[in-house]
């Protein structure tokens, strides 16, 4: 069974293809910046991991987590999650 992380599966994009990749027979890492929803998609049958960009060491766990479950072969990773930043482009830090 191939294994994906997919990030921002609160709604949108990334809470669709968590569930139709599934279907199509792999093991999905959900991701959510919230716990609460990372709980709402667990009772609805998916594996998930909380993640959230603005948190460096959010992002080191999760990653961890995921590993270690798939004994260190992830097969993909949808990048799905965003994190906002407004402002000019020539104001924001690289």
């Amino acid at each position: 069974m191939k294994s994906i992380l997919i990030t921002g599966c609160s709604s949108g994009i990334g809470y669709d293809a968590a569930f139709g990749l599934k279907e199509a027979g792999w093991r999905v890492f959900a991701s959510c910046r919230s716990e609460r929803d990372c709980d709402r998609l667990l009772k609805m049958g998916l594996e998930t991991v909380q993640l959230d960009y603005a948190s460096e060491s959010s992002i080191e766990t999760a990653v961890h987590e995921v590993l270690e479950k798939t004994n260190g072969k992830l097969d993909a990773l949808f990048n799905n999650g965003a994190f906002a930043s407004p402002g000019a482009v020539e104001d924001l830090p690289t």
